[in-house]
């Protein structure tokens, strides 16, 4: 079978697997799987199952051959002539760097400046105001997640250009149905949407000028950490 073939037998699975277990917790279960979800020992479940989802399924694409770890994001394992530090050579992580600190700080301008001119209301029901350390997390599990949604559309179109836009439009569809099956409220969701949005389209900048998934796991986090806390205090100077 093609290597293209098979992603795409790969992501309609962790595709199907997410939204089927959204689907079962939040839609079919009674109230006491909800509720053992949300205890402690539900949670340690919890988080080692999204570690299964997000971090194991690319994970075996990566060993099982299907999936190449420069279209993942990783790089090359040696250069000619060139040392590498975790499959990019010294000068690839300057420019990456340099790269995803002027697209993560645009951002942030930018909910900095949504929040201002947005509704205070909508602000102040945003909960998305994670710690660093569960950024970092949170960060690192899309953007695997994602790489693994760009893969096959990358080698379907043979450019990394088409291939992001692709797997941004296929997340984007995935998180909106992810979000109908737990009721989000609407205002929290606006500014999740907005936030989690800017995310995955700086993934996807970095990914065709950088190919950097540890880049695009930093400007995420950064991102991530950062943007909820600009839009609420930009509303708050707003209003004084």
């Amino acid at each position: 079978m093609r290597p293209e073939w098979q992603l795409l037998l790969w992501v309609g699975g962790a595709f199907g697997i997410g939204l089927a277990v959204a689907a079962y917790v939040y839609r079919l279960a009674g109230r006491r799987l909800r509720a053992f979800v949300e205890s402690e020992t539900g949670g340690v479940i919890v988080e080692v199952a999204r570690f299964a989802y997000f971090i194991g399924l690319p994970f075996l694409a990566l060993i099982s051959g299907a999936l190449g770890a420069d279209l993942f994001g990783l790089g090359a394992i040696a250069v000619e002539g060139a040392p590498t530090l975790a499959g990019f050579t010294a000068r690839e992580w300057v420019r990456g760097s340099a790269t995803a600190a002027l697209a993560a700080g645009f951002v942030l301008i930018i909910l900095w400046l949504a929040g201002r001119a947005g509704d205070p209301s909508v602000a102040a029901a945003s909960t998305d105001r994670p710690t660093p350390g569960s950024a970092l997390r949170d960060a690192a599990y899309a953007e695997a997640h994602w790489a693994l949604y760009r893969a096959p559309f990358v080698l379907l179109t043979e450019d990394a250009y088409w291939g992001a836009i692709v797997g941004f439009a296929l997340a984007a569809a995935e998180w909106a149905l992810l979000q109908w099956l737990r009721r989000t409220p609407t205002r929290t969701g606006q500014t999740q949407a907005l936030t989690i949005g800017c995310c995955a389209l700086t993934g996807s900048l970095l990914y065709v000028t950088t190919g950097n998934l540890w880049l695009m796991i930093a400007a995420h986090a950064a991102i991530r950490w950062a943007g909820g806390r600009l839009l609420t205090r930009s509303v708050q100077a707003a209003k004084i």
